[in-house]
């Protein structure tokens, strides 16, 4: 009997030779040559000179891309006078706020890095709310998105100090954006074109001009989360409430992807007031609800105020982030918050994420996974793992590394150690 198999099996092909590039049989050894020698040089100036001198390198690649990227960052303007009545009724909550806030509970105030930055950034309001001034307040309004000094809500003050330096400048250019743009071209866009990227300019905002989009340089990432929470919630006027949302990039992002839901934001007082500014200009035709107008007023409050009554007769609600208590139990679909519980005392942490776990169906948030902050009375602020989820309620679908630690400008460090979680109640379906 033959051997089928034997006689019917094709010979092996015949392989070439494998022959380096150029590039691996003379550029790479000359550069780890090179390299090994700077190393022992480095080594000389101690750990600290030399991590300084590493990333000072790396600032200085050269640029290989022709990507028409421009930074911009515009000369601060003076108000329209025909906003006045969106600002007018700003001004309003924000003086209310700023008393009731006096009266409440002081874990509530602003300590440490955020005490300083309200008081040199946010002067203008707090200039305004002294003197019942309005015309500081509508100029800092129609400014925060190009302020020269850190507002906790947006980089503009680094992209003045990059401004000023053509170096930095270039590298934020074609480095860091072009790394970001590139990025959302191929993985995220699906077929959309940058103009997707763009928001409202309300508050003289500052960022790059790609292709002549003006886009923020964090508004890559804020559509990248604002996608992946719309995906969270059902299709049927969600409710989302946001702790510390800034001036609304990410509820801006969300309502790219969300045809009709509530947004309620809880935030400081100054804060809250870019926020009512920014969205109300961006959507005029939504109704929106400020502190002290309406039936919610702080003498009216109770557990039952913020519920389902108030979500049905307005799209925003923008609250003092004291008056979470009266938010009813299990009335929010989505809570959301980015990056400031890793900035509050441990007691105001855990305050806060009682509520959330006490009000809302589902939670998400993106914060620091190892890295602390220090207060001046010696405590630290808790890292993820520390916050007190009720886990007898909620379990931990999805822990993921945050997309911006992985798309950037820098080499990978232990110190960009952002992550996101996102729990559900267990007796929800599904």
């Amino acid at each position: 009997m033959r051997n089928v198999s034997r006689e019917n099996k094709n010979p092996p092909p015949k392989l070439s030779p494998y022959k380096p590039r150029f590039s691996e049989r003379v550029k790479r050894p000359v550069a780890d040559r090179a390299a090994d020698l700077l190393a022992i040089a480095l080594r000389l100036g101690g750990a600290s000179a030399y991590r300084g001198i590493v990333n000072a390198l790396w600032d200085r690649q050269p640029v290989f891309s022709n990507c028409d990227i421009k930074l911009v960052f515009p000369e601060q303007v003076s108000p329209d006078p025909a906003e006045r009545p969106v600002v007018e009724r700003i001004f309003a909550a924000y003086k209310k706020a700023k008393l009731d806030q006096s009266k409440r509970d002081p874990i509530f105030l602003p300590r440490g890095g955020w005490k300083n930055v309200l008081d040199s950034a946010y002067s203008h309001l707090v200039h305004g709310f002294e003197n019942d001034d309005i015309e500081p307040f509508h100029y800092f309004l129609s400014n925060f998105g190009a302020w020269d000094a850190p507002t906790g809500i947006e980089e503009t003050w680094a992209l003045r100090r990059l401004a000023t330096s053509h170096r930095k400048r270039t590298y934020f250019e074609q480095h860091v954006m072009r790394q970001r743009i590139r990025w959302w071209e191929t993985f995220e866009a699906h077929g959309r074109g940058l103009s997707a990227l763009v928001m409202p300019r309300f508050g003289n905002q500052s960022g790059a001009l790609v292709n002549g989009h003006l886009i923020l340089p964090n508004a890559i990432f804020s559509d990248f989360y604002g996608r992946l929470l719309a995906g969270l919630v059902a299709d049927n006027r969600p409710v989302i409430s946001e702790l510390g949302g800034g001036f609304g990039r990410l509820c801006y992002f969300l309502s790219c992807n969300l045809p009709d839901f509530v947004y309620l934001a809880f935030d400081l007082p100054e804060c809250l007031c870019c926020a009512s500014y920014y969205l109300m200009r961006a959507f005029p035709h939504k109704r929106f609800l400020l502190y002290g107008e309406g039936d919610l007023s702080a003498e009216s409050l109770s557990a039952e105020s913020l519920s389902a009554e108030s979500f049905a007769q307005y799209d925003f609600i923008l609250r003092p982030s004291y008056e979470i208590a009266g938010l009813a139990d299990e009335s929010v679909d989505l809570f959301v918050n980015e990056n400031s519980l890793g900035m509050m005392t441990p007691a105001l942490c855990k305050l806060f994420v009682q509520h959330i776990c006490r009000t809302s169906r589902a939670f998400w948030h993106r914060n620091h996974e190892v890295r602390r902050n220090r207060f001046a009375d010696g405590t630290t602020s808790l890292v993820n793992q520390e916050y007190p989820i009720c886990r007898d309620r909620f379990w931990q679908v999805i822990r993921h590394c945050d997309i911006a630690r992985v798309v950037g400008d820098e080499k990978p460090t232990s110190r960009k150690d952002m992550f996101w979680y996102y729990y559900r109640r267990k007796d929800l379906p599904g």
